[in-house]
């Protein structure tokens, strides 16, 4: 075989790989596609012909001789029946987000990262809770991670809130846990990179338990004057944070972040 040959076969070998990576890319996204829509159906309706029995789980607070019941919504026991690790619903109206929240209960943090809701394997991965936050107990604050997919999919518009004029369209979103519905407003939008341990700097990845008002209020100083704008949404020490992280690729380790304040309590 010449070497005109060679060049040719590896030509083709090469032209292959692309198609075959552009095939499994869109049956993956469609799978995808496919798969949230179905549970968002099931979320939208409650099917009072389903077997809806009362899910129940019991929490007992540290010092107390008794617990406590907290009830898995109606729209969510369905979903929760099909995998245990679903712990709430995002909803950014007219976009695409709008999908279940997951928080992997076998120690492994990230799972979801590269697993749908299926458990299968996937690339576009499912948005999933930071292992730091609880809904249960509750936690303060609560980090939600996603992929910053080019198909749009998981956090894939996310940052769309670098606009200004985007966040005026789309001020409040709805964050359900299993457990209970929540509205919330959209306060801070900004760009952040994953530091190093040794390095001090404001990290929003640990800002889920404040350990006093001075940390929340050093945390929300930090945060508001990195804001691509001002949405003269506030916040105070015992207010409910939801923040929003996926990748930003201006930088190496990029992160792009939005804050968002509980406002329906």
């Amino acid at each position: 075989m010449n070497k005109r040959n060679v060049i040719r076969w590896l030509c083709l070998l090469v032209a292959l790989g692309c198609f075959g990576y552009i095939f499994y890319y869109n049956y993956q996204k469609n799978r995808t596609d496919e798969d949230f829509s179905k549970l968002a159906s099931v979320a939208d309706k409650i099917d009072y012909s389903a077997d809806n029995e009362a899910i129940v789980t019991e929490v007992k607070p540290e010092g107390s001789s008794s617990a406590r019941k907290l009830f898995v919504l109606k729209q969510y026991r369905q979903i929760y029946k099909k995998n245990r690790n679903f712990i709430g619903w995002i909803n950014i109206p007219d976009t695409k987000i709008n999908y279940p929240v997951m928080k992997s209960q076998n120690g492994n943090g990230e799972y979801y990262l590269n697993h749908n809701f299926n458990q299968e394997e996937d690339r576009n991965g499912t948005l999933f809770m930071d292992d730091a936050c609880d809904v249960i107990k509750p936690s303060e604050n609560w980090l939600i991670y996603g992929h910053n997919m080019a198909s749009g999919n998981m956090f894939g518009e996310l940052d769309n809130y670098k606009s200004k004029s985007f966040w005026e369209k789309h001020k409040t979103l709805q964050f359900d846990t299993i457990y209970e519905t929540g509205k919330y407003a959209v306060m801070f939008a900004f760009q952040s990179h994953v530091f190093t341990e040794a390095e001090v700097a404001f990290k929003y990845y640990q800002f889920i338990e404040p350990a006093s008002e001075v940390e929340f209020n050093s945390g929300m100083a930090e945060m508001k004057a990195s804001s691509f704008y001002d949405t003269g949404v506030s916040a105070v020490y015992g207010d409910r944070l939801l923040i929003l992280s996926t990748c930003d690729y201006d930088e190496a380790n990029g992160r792009f972040v939005v804050v968002c304040v509980r406002k329906d309590t």
